[in-house]
This record gives C-alpha cells, sequence and structure tokens, in this order.
C-alpha cells in the first residue's frame, strides 16, 4: 500500500518550508549581528519573502505542473512553523550564546590588548615632539624658535664701548 501522490508532496512542502526557517534564521542570525536597524530588517524581510515566493513557484512547477495547490501552502506553513518553534529555538539560542562569547573575546581583546596599544601609539609621537622642542630651545644654535635678524649686533657704528643695545 503506497502514499497518494498529493501525500508525497505534501512531504515535500513541508520539508521546503523546514528549509524556509533555515533560511530565516540565518536572516535572524544578521540581525542578531548588525544590531536589528529597522532599514536593514526590512531589506531581509523583502529578501526573504522574494526568496520564498521564488521557492514556492518552483516547487508549484516541479511537483504540481503549476497549480497552485492550499495544501502545498499549508504544508510550508506547518513546516515552518514546526521547524520554527522547536529546531530554530534551539538553534537561535546557541547562536546568541555563540555571539555574546564572540563579542565578549572580542571585548576582552579590546579592552587587554588594542585599546592600550592605541593609546600607547598615539602618545609616542607626543613624547618625541615634545622632547625635540625642549632639545631646539636648549640649544645653542638658531633654530625655528629664535627671531633673525638682519644686523647681528645693535651696536653704534662710533663707538665701541656702548654695551647696553646687547
Amino acid at each position: 500500500m503506497g502514499f497518494a501522490p498529493e501525500t508525497i508532496v505534501f512531504l515535500y512542502a513541508c520539508a521546503l518550508g523546514a528549509g524556509l526557517g533555515v533560511l530565516y534564521d540565518l536572516f535572524r542570525l544578521m540581525r542578531l549581528v548588525t544590531g536589528g536597524k529597522a532599514a536593514l530588517v526590512f531589506v531581509e524581510d523583502v529578501l526573504f519573502f522574494s526568496a520564498a515566493a521564488g521557492a514556492t513557484l518552483w516547487f508549484s512547477i516541479r511537483y504540481c505542473s503549476g497549480w497552485l495547490r492550499l495544501f502545498v501552502l499549508f504544508g510550508e506553513c506547518l513546516g515552518f512553523l514546526l521547524y520554527h518553534f522547536t529546531v530554530g529555538e534551539i538553534v537561535i539560542r546557541c547562536l546568541r550564546l555563540i555571539w555574546r562569547a564572540v563579542q565578549g573575546v572580542f571585548a576582552w581583546i579590546w579592552r587587554r590588548i588594542l585599546k592600550p596599544l592605541a593609546h600607547a601609539v598615539l602618545y609616542i609621537p607626543h613624547i618625541i615632539i615634545k622632547n625635540v622642542v625642549l632639545n631646539l630651545q636648549k640649544s645653542k644654535k638658531p633654530s625655528l624658535f629664535h627671531k633673525f635678524f638682519l644686523k647681528q649686533r645693535a651696536r653704534m657704528m662710533y663707538n665701541k664701548n656702548n654695551h647696553q643695545a646687547d
């Protein structure tokens, strides 16, 4: 005793619905990672529903000779809901835990390694410039910080004993 062809098509439709549930979980993962901005969620939903419509169209052409059958849509919805509320919940909880762990690792790396390194890298030029300026100011040679006069000494030409202008 075999199954009726409609029963097999219904079970395939349930499998297609579960596959669409997996695709939806991928979009949920992207929302988890990106923070769920409204515009991004809209784009993801449009992409998901376009993929679901394309998959339903392909399924109807392949297994129903292009006819849209209500039991196919019901099977897809049933498969999606069964996946979403059973395995999908477990998958999303695991993905959230993994994502929190990854965020924790990156936060630790940022706090312990990258942030102090960034402060050091930004502080080193400050120290170098400060030391160069101090050395230039202490040097006896004319530098960028001294004024250059055309006449080096302000003496009078005929009075060599006048040193008041030095």
